[in-house]
């Protein structure tokens, strides 16, 4: 749901709860469409975010930590000029539109403390941040020294004007009596939001619903009054439950109370803050995630065009080089007949007295019959040693590829930003992308691998080739070694600790197994195992890859399992 005025009255006066009285100690820009101002509130400090993105626009309390640029935009400069130390007065709605007004104190060293006001226009690609000193700017985000939208100035020094409402009525205008008489019963949401100021679809939709659920009519001489007494009950409500949409584990709106026409689950929520900050939060994360994705698999994915393409050309050079045998045997047979071939000749048909055939054998006119002979032992000699260097190469190339897919795999099995950015870590060890050397390092808990018990076993599996062979490694003898058959997976590992692995434990590991496995988008996979003691890593093979031997199998349908998991 957007942030209209009806969701953006119950946001203020949590927010006005919580912050009016605080006090502003530090003030961050972490990019152009953000402001985030710190808060020691007198019980505890909170972070109030500012953000005029105009996909997302809103504000709301945060708790990550935004990194700082080192060099302060300058509408940063002005806002710490202005606000440090200032005390937030009140935070409130104007009038019933999608702006927000918080009145600040700003304290001053040797004059009285002087009244600042700050605007936040939440209004899409219209959004601002606008600052002002008696009813005067003082600066904006963007837009300032110009006309906002070709209507009204945005001057620093002039006035502050707000945005032109587009004839729409405030909910509590009388006058909407006489404007629901005129309509003409084809689609009350629309008109509704046609006619009244900071109401979104979604939010008529609701109440509308509301109004018939409760026994309202469009026809007959009170409706106009009925519905207008209706939206007033309705957008003014003090009755909230602020809740989250879910579908397939993903956040798809945020709403004061379940509207009716949704589909999914509802996660509820104390404030609507919260679930605000819930909902961007997890929003935020899939579009960091997704895009990182799309980044990481294009690296991948043309890495693995290089790959082929140089397989190809190998397989081109070696096709050329097939005809070996035959030039040797034409060159030992020119040299066996040398005295009954005549010099000049541009052919000759010779019987093969190693297969009992004839070979007609082509001759340069210019050179002597052992000349010609020459020619074909060089020919032999120069496709001879073309083959055996081929061969590493070709080698080289399909563990490339092999290693390649593998990493595709792992990013399409990826399910979050932690292991997307264990398999970038993955291909900057092999310098496929390059370190950022100046990008912040966070301090990070690092963990190693997905860790699970069960029935008591403690099993762990990779989540990555690099952490696959760390884990398989590091693991006893008589552990028992898990892996998809003829996919890419998990390497898994039952720590046996000298007991015998229950087949429940063994299926439902084989089950965690196969769900991270390429297999799983098949449905039943077929999984080995085996003891540790009989898992090989060849000598210089690519990350992930090893053999193995004196194995069983058994086919299972893929599971999470996470009510084992305790770790990754």
């Amino acid at each position: 749901m957007p942030q209209d005025a009806y969701t953006l009255r119950y946001l203020c006066e949590e927010l006005n709860l919580i912050f009016s009285g605080g006090k502003i100690n530090r003030i961050v820009q972490p990019n152009n469409d953000e402001i985030v101002l710190t808060v020691y509130t007198g019980k505890r400090t909170e972070k109030l975010l500012l953000s005029v993105n105009p996909a997302a626009p809103r504000m709301g309390i945060i708790h990550e930590e935004k990194e700082s640029p080192l060099t302060a935009p300058n509408f940063c400069m002005l806002m710490r000029k202005h606000l440090l130390s200032a005390t937030i007065d009140q935070i409130s709605l104007v009038g019933f539109d999608r702006i927000v007004r918080i009145d600040l104190t700003a304290s001053a060293e040797f004059v009285d403390a002087v009244k600042k006001t700050l605007y936040v226009e939440l209004m899409g690609r219209y959004s601002n941040i606008i600052l002002t000193e008696n009813g005067k700017i003082l600066g904006g985000n963007r837009g300032i020294n110009m006309f906002d939208n070709g209507v009204r100035p945005l001057i620093v020094g002039h006035p502050y004007v707000f945005p032109p409402v587009q004839d729409k009525k405030l909910p509590d205008d009388k006058g909407l009596v006489e404007y629901f008489s005129a309509f003409n019963g084809s689609d009350l949401p629309s008109y509704v939001c046609k006619g009244i100021q900071g109401i979104a679809t979604s939010t008529a939709l609701d109440m509308v619903d509301a109004f018939f659920d409760n026994g309202g009519k469009i026809s007959g001489q009170n409706f106009a009054q009925t519905f207008y007494a209706h939206l007033n009950n309705y957008l003014y409500s003090t009755d909230k439950k602020p809740c989250v949409l879910m579908q397939e584990n993903t956040v798809k709106d945020v709403m004061v109370k379940p509207y009716k026409n949704v589909n999914g689950e509802l996660k509820f929520f104390d404030y609507l803050y919260q679930a605000e900050e819930f909902y961007y939060t997890e929003r935020d994360r899939l579009k960091r995630f997704i895009a990182k994705k799309e980044r990481l698999t294009s690296i991948v994915n043309t890495a693995i065009k290089k790959t082929k393409k140089r397989l190809t050309a190998i397989s081109a050079k070696e096709r050329d080089a097939q005809g070996a045998e035959d030039n040797r045997i034409k060159g030992e047979l020119l040299l066996s007949n040398i005295y009954r071939i005549k010099n000049g000749e541009s052919k000759v048909v010779l019987d093969n007295y190693y297969n009992g055939e004839q070979v007609s054998i082509d001759l340069d006119e210019r050179l002597s019959i052992s000349k010609n002979a020459e020619q074909y032992y060089k020919k032999y000699n120069k496709q001879k040693r073309t083959l055996t260097a081929l061969k590493p190469q070709r080698d080289q190339a399909e563990s490339e590829l092999n290693y390649l897919t593998s990493v595709f795999d792992e990013l399409t099995l990826a399910e979050s930003i932690e292991e997307l950015s264990l398999v970038q870590n993955e291909l900057v060890a092999e310098g496929l992308v390059k370190e950022q050397k100046n990008a912040t390092r966070k301090k990070v808990v690092e963990t190693f691998g997905r860790e699970y018990v069960v029935e008591g076993f403690r099993v762990k599996c990779g989540r990555n080739n690099a952490e696959n062979d760390k884990l398989t490694f590091t693991a006893k003898p008589n552990d028992l070694w898990l892996h998809a058959k003829d996919y890419h997976s998990t390497h898994a590992v039952i720590y046996a600790e000298g007991k015998k692995v229950p087949d429940s434990v063994l299926k439902m590991v084989a089950e965690i197994t196969a769900y991270y496995s390429k297999g799983r988008e098949g449905g039943k996979t077929e999984i080995v195992y085996t003891e540790k003691k009989n898992v090989k890593k060849p000598s210089k093979s690519k990350l992930g890859f090893v053999t193995y031997d004196n194995f069983k199998s058994l086919s299972v349908l893929p599971e999470k399992h996470v009510e084992f998991l305790i770790n990754g």
